[in-house]
């Protein structure tokens, strides 16, 4: 097994590489459109139609498709973001392998978020573990770009002063998470959790566990 030297920083997606995406899809699939049916006396599967719509119209190019506070005005719903979240709390779940890997990695390496995710959906739903990230960056909140460049990542190698090469990223989008980032000369590995047949010759692993076999520490 070849090991990457000279690791300075391990970043991660969030939704599908560090929580399952329940809540995320709870929030935008059933909340909205729940919400969107209340205030107009129709039946869910009519305003699922209706939300899930002018989602697509906006489509996911443009910055206010990502804002979960556009669409409440939009739709001009009765609720807040914070209430929304709550209501939704229960489809929090963060992957059993994630605290355990990450305690061990924050050791030997700075550990980062770098995330499409509007910032506070990410906060609010790793906030039990919060306390083991160096930085938190979501590419929407903190960059306005609505998907994670390769510039994106540049940004971040400079911020935190280190070279590509001294970057893992972890995360479950062949584009936006291994692509890109390789693009610009960081390690970069796809997880494909749910163990999908994955028919591309690139550095898959099923779960953290798998990222100890490629770091020497």
């Amino acid at each position: 097994m070849i090991k990457i030297p000279k690791v300075k920083v391990i970043s991660f997606d969030v939704d599908g590489t560090l929580v399952p995406t329940g809540f995320v899809d709870a929030v935008w699939l059933e909340g909205i459109p729940f919400l969107y049916a209340q205030k107009h006396k129709i039946s869910f599967d009519e305003a699922y139609q209706i939300v899930t719509q002018a989602y697509n119209e906006v489509g996911d190019h443009r910055i206010e498709w990502y804002y979960l506070d556009y669409w409440i005005k939009r739709f001009d719903l009765d609720t807040t973001k914070e209430e929304l979240f709550n209501k939704y709390k229960h489809k929090v779940k963060i992957y059993e392998d994630v605290e355990p890997i990450i305690k061990l990695l924050k050791k030997h390496y700075k550990i980062i978020i770098c995330s499409n995710a509007e910032k506070d959906f990410i906060l609010f739903q790793l906030k039990p573990i919060l306390h083991h990230f160096h930085h938190i960056f979501s590419a929407t909140s903190d960059f306005k770009e609505v998907k994670k460049s390769k510039e994106f990542y540049g940004k971040i190698c400079e911020l935190l002063k280190v070279k590509p090469e001294e970057v893992i990223h972890i995360g479950d989008h062949l584009v936006f998470d291994y692509l890109n980032p390789k693009e610009i000369g960081i390690n970069a590995f796809l997880i494909n959790r749910n163990q999908h047949k994955v028919e591309l010759r690139i550095p898959v692993i099923n779960n953290l566990e798998e990222i100890l076999k490629f770091l020497n520490y």
